[in-house]
């Protein structure tokens, strides 16, 4: 597994390579066009074979789709990571999408291909919804493990970052996910968003009166001063 510079986790190893989403800020396509990993970025592709990787005895927590976005693997993929990771519970594993709902459709479709018990994946597998806009939150509310905002913007509407949940005695308002990561876009692309700083301060207040986690990426550490913080994630409370 190689190391990185993201500072929410130990490293990355990426079995899927490419992606279809064609994000105009993509860091990985532009990567791509330079070090020609996979001839056509739109088209993933898999490498099962990097999967041993996870077999490293020492724990980490691991980025498995800093060049892909998961929703868009196929289901076979998908059952051979579940494979991996159960065989390897000394990690974390933490993935991302920008499309939560198509994701939770192949995570449907992997577990039915698969007899294993998969519930240890609750406890060492985190999926992120990856949020930049506000338009990127969903008509119908799913919670993910973690929201992810990366890179910002625009200054987002905390109330989106809420549901409610119907039980059977009442409705009660739940955050979309158990904790927030929130970084600017790097990098001199051209038109490149620089986030003001109420943009963050707004997340910060969401975040303390939901008693989740916040965690700014070094992007924001000059604009935020001595306000930086990193809490802790659910990932790193297990490792």
């Amino acid at each position: 597994m190689k190391q990185t510079k993201i500072d929410w986790c130990d490293c990355t190893e990426n079995c899927v390579v490419g992606c279809p989403r064609g994000c105009e800020y993509c860091y990985a396509r532009r990567m791509n066009e330079r070090f020609k990993w996979v001839e056509d970025w739109n088209e993933p592709q898999f490498f099962p074979e990097r999967l041993k990787a996870f077999e490293s005895k020492t724990p980490k927590s691991v980025f498995i789709n800093s060049m892909s976005d998961i929703a868009y693997w196929e289901r076979d993929w998908v059952v051979a990571l579940f494979r991996a990771m159960i065989e390897n519970p000394q990690h974390r594993y933490i993935a991302l999408t920008k499309d939560y709902e198509k994701w939770c459709k192949v995570r449907e479709e992997a577990v039915e291909s698969t007899t294993e018990d998969l519930s240890i994946l609750n406890d060492i597998f985190f999926v992120g919804r990856t949020v930049d806009k506000n338009d990127r939150m969903p008509d119908d509310f799913i919670t993910a493990d973690f929201i992810n905002i990366e890179p910002i913007e625009e200054e987002i509407d905390t109330w989106r970052l809420v549901g409610y949940v119907d039980s059977e005695d009442d409705i009660f308002a739940v955050p979309a996910g158990r904790a927030i990561i929130v970084g600017a876009e790097t990098g001199n692309r051209k038109g490149k968003v620089v986030p003001q700083k109420y943009w963050i301060d707004k997340l910060v207040r969401f975040a303390d009166e939901w008693k989740i986690p916040i965690f700014m990426k070094e992007s924001l550490r000059q604009l935020m001063g001595d306000e930086f913080r990193q809490d802790k994630l659910p990932w790193m409370e297990r490792i």
